[in-house]
């Protein structure tokens, strides 16, 4: 496949770049950086050159190219071997704790990707997961949009007219991988595959780098992937009156520990609800623990490569994960301030942070400007004050003990026990937990855990660390592993139920029928790229999720919550006055609003009286394709 070994490709140049910045870190760190490195390249890099040959075989082309350049001459000004590795530095990671920790933990998540993401179903069909049922036919939108359509800037295909800027950078790279010829379930599901080792091996690498500890930097992870509160508490509970309600974990639909809206639990397992589902969460935090790493080695070091570095990085972000980048803005901010006082050469130390922001700010800029801000500005769907997130009636800290559990009770305790670089830590990513407390971002209230999320994997890092250390002063007390094993138990029993649960879904939903696919190659080889279809607004589209092709108006799950909330409800308001309309009426509609084709599943979307007036062009079990004359 073609497209993979172009992103291999990426890889090997962004590990040859690691190597040569990072000659002093271990092999671990260098691949992990090389791998953040390579990604970035194939999406931020492809940009300049996509605005110029549009998303095609040209501007990757392009890109491969140049990829090298910098890197090439670098080698060949200094006259050394063009490919060499120098020996490691002080060891973060051995391979006893990548096999025994990282590779199990992304396997866990490799595995309920395979079985969620257009898992093949009886009949020839496709199929989800609890977790991908929903966001992941958008993100299949995307990609195939992306790569089907070939323009850059690319549309909104959910709703024609508009430009998408949802951040779509994760959802390009498929569509990289997709317009070289790899088929799409694999298109997706190599990046991710590789992005969540980076994220795995990456926390791992940044929490050690934060508490200095491998113990703490293992109990960590364990933490943050298998996370959950107390959530599970309400079925044991349950369970004593009726089994059934235990058993109901892995059979109902979004009724887990770590997900019972009935119960005020919100706080979703990462893996399961996060990374999964969400690509762009899933890149987000994979981008900016790097950027964590890097501005507390620059702050150690005081190195102006790296906060170069780290500029660039960031800047790489917004449309990425938005809300990673504002994440990362917000820990800056703090981190200055907190360092500054005590810095001695204070001329030095305000260099190095415009080196960092200048860089950050000539890259992120015409994202924002481009893409963010010209959704969001004066769109009243963003931008809300709103206290207290989406708690509903739980006395405000007991909503958070029985979602966060011991993480909240460990909170201050561990602060108080922190050394005095991870106090400084800490509250930066308590900024971030009040700004999302009193601000909502988004239309859905409920992104706002996309900000929570950072503070709650530097509280974690930082409990860990004090988790270790209480453990060490407990020396001598006999009950003492029994105790450590309650308080992991504690951590991670509704995240592992939770676990459980998503795999035993996987493939379970399904979500097209083999008609539905053979539509959908149909359109892909004889409806114009550029083509609007109208259709219903149900989120499971072969034409938008398979076919790449813009609909009038798709599902609120993605237009709504996108943002456009009058035009969504304007659409729709049309489209239920076109069930009551005649032929002549639905052409008249069609042809002012740049309609050229009609999609059907459904006998009540459309009337089949004005319908018949058109030329099906093709049909297959209850899919119609129907050309406006």
């Amino acid at each position: 496949m073609l497209g993979v070994l172009i992103y291999l490709y990426f890889l090997f140049i962004g590990f040859l770049y690691a190597n040569e910045l990072f000659k002093e870190k271990d092999i671990f760190t260098r691949a992990w950086m090389g791998g953040i490195f390579g990604s970035l390249i194939m999406m931020a890099g492809l940009v300049p050159f996509a605005l110029i040959f549009g998303f095609s075989y040209a501007a990757h082309i392009a890109l491969i190219v140049i990829a090298a350049v910098p890197y090439a001459a670098i080698k060949l000004r200094r006259r050394e071997k063009l490919f060499s590795v120098t020996k490691c530095g002080e060891e973060t990671m051995d391979m006893k704790i990548f096999i025994c920790l990282i590779l199990p933990v992304s396997l866990i998540i490799w595995v309920l990707m395979t079985n969620h993401i257009l898992t093949p179903y009886e009949g020839g069909g496709a199929a989800s997961g609890q977790c991908t049922y929903g966001d992941l036919q958008m993100h299949l939108g995307f990609v195939t949009s992306i790569a089907e359509q070939g323009k850059f800037p690319p549309d909104y295909a959910f709703l024609s007219g508009e430009r998408l800027n949802y951040p779509f950078f994760i959802d390009m790279l498929s569509s990289s991988l997709y317009l070289f010829g790899t088929p799409l379930r694999w298109a997706v599901l190599i990046p991710s595959y590789i992005i969540s080792l980076l994220l795995v091996g990456g926390f791992y690498i940044t929490a050690y780098r934060i508490t200095g500890k491998k113990s703490a930097s293992v109990l960590a992870v364990i933490f943050f992937f298998i996370n959950g509160g107390f959530g599970f508490a309400y079925f044991f509970e349950g369970a004593k009156a009726d089994p059934a309600a235990f058993t109901k974990i892995f059979t109902d639909y979004y009724h887990t520990p770590t997900n019972y809206n009935e119960m005020n639990i919100r706080w979703s397992n990462t893996i399961c609800d996060m990374i999964i589902p969400q690509r762009t969460t899933m890149a987000g935090w994979c981008m900016i623990l790097p950027c964590i790493y890097l501005l507390l080695d620059a702050l150690k070091t005081r190195s102006g490569k790296l906060f170069i570095t780290l500029g660039i990085i960031a800047g790489c972000m917004p449309m990425i994960h938005t809300h990673s980048f504002l994440a990362l803005g917000i820990i800056s901010a703090v981190m200055f301030f907190a360092y500054l006082y005590e810095e001695k050469d204070k001329k030095a130390y305000i260099v190095n942070w415009v080196f960092y922001g200048a860089a950050a700010l000539i890259l992120a800029m015409p994202q924002l400007i481009f893409w963010t801000f010209s959704q969001t500005s004066g769109n009243s769907s963003f931008l809300n004050f709103r206290f207290n997130w989406v708690n509903q009636n739980d006395p405000y800290l007991w909503f958070y003990i029985k979602n966060w559990g011991m993480a909240f009770l460990l909170a201050i305790p561990a602060f108080i026990n922190a050394e005095k670089n991870q106090k400084k830590l800490f509250i930066a990513g308590a900024a971030i937990f009040a700004l999302a407390e009193f601000i909502q971002f988004q239309p859905n209230e409920y992104d706002n855990n996309k900000l929570f999320y950072i503070t709650y994997m530097i509280t974690l890092i930082i409990v860990s660390d004090f988790a270790v250390n209480l453990y060490e002063r407990l020396k001598g007390i006999k009950w003492r592993p029994y105790f450590a094993a309650l308080v992991i138990l504690s951590f991670t029993l509704s995240g592992a139920l939770t676990i459980g649960r998503e795999y035993v879904s996987g493939g379970m939903y399904q979500t097209f029928d083999e008609n539905a696919i053979e539509t959908a190659e149909y359109i892909k080889e004889n409806v114009p790229p550029d083509a609007v279809v109208l259709t219903d607004t149900d989120h499971l589209n072969p034409v938008v999720t398979l076919a790449g092709r813009t609909v009038y108006v798709g599902s609120s799950l993605y237009v709504y919550f996108h943002g456009f909330t009058d035009e969504y409800a304007e659409r729709e308001a049309e489209l239920e006055a076109l069930k009551t309309a005649s032929g002549e009426e639905l052409k008249d509609f069609c042809t002012e609003r740049g309609i050229s084709y009609i999609y059907t599943k459904t006998s009540d979307f459309l009337p089949q009286s004005s319908l018949s007036e058109f030329e099906c062009i093709y049909s297959s079990g209850a899919n119609r394709l129907y050309k406006i004359i």
